[in-house]
């Protein structure tokens, strides 16, 4: 859901771990400036931090469960940011509804990666997926509370669904699951600005 901030022409956005997508300029900012740094493109954001800018977002989409130091990180976009500036963050979600069921039959959550060569501990085909590098998963009051810490305060916050390639009912019930309640999201996004 694209999020509307001023009325200028461009916005400035840095999309912090970018990587191949272009999720930040197809669905949220499409009319802005976007310079993208990514570990891929040589800006590893723990050893340089983060570049300084007029920037009006921070657009930081499923890169905090990857960092080795997500303080370091939130720090630094703190130091970064004006009174203006949007920070918009998005992560997987630890206690997403299947997460719960899952963990109830003592299955490792999805997201929750044990091993740094295999994917242990999952149902299904889950155990066959490529490791994604996940180092801390989110539950939605644990980075609203991590990002007050950090000097932030919580203007907006929803639940996303999955993008997962799975059966239609399964989507049809995650779907259903983010609606009712960001909690029970297969994703969660928070708007911050610093306090």
């Amino acid at each position: 859901m694209p999020i509307s901030l001023t009325n200028q022409e461009k916005i400035k956005v840095l999309d912090v771990g970018s990587g191949f997508e272009d999720r930040c300029e197809k669905e949220f900012y499409p009319e802005a400036e976007i310079t993208s740094i990514d570990i891929l493109s040589g800006w590893d954001v723990i050893e340089k931090g983060l570049p300084e800018g007029d920037w009006d977002v921070i657009f930081a989409n499923h890169i905090i469960e990857h960092l080795s130091d997500p303080d370091y990180f939130l720090d630094e976009c703190h130091r970064v940011m004006d009174e203006n500036t949007i920070l918009n963050i998005g992560t997987p979600n630890l206690t997403a509804w299947f997460n719960r069921i899952l963990f109830l039959f003592g299955y490792v959550p999805h997201s929750v990666e044990l091993s740094t060569k295999f994917n242990v501990g999952k149902p299904f085909n889950w155990g066959k997926e490529p490791l994604g590098g996940h180092k801390y998963i989110y539950t939605l009051p644990a980075l609203m509370q991590l990002l007050k810490h950090h000097g932030f305060k919580t203007i907006y916050m929803v639940g996303e669904y999955s993008t997962y390639p799975c059966n239609f009912l399964i989507k049809k019930i995650d779907r259903f699951m983010t609606i009712l309640s960001p909690t029970f999201a297969s994703a969660i996004r928070v708007i911050a600005k610093k306090c």
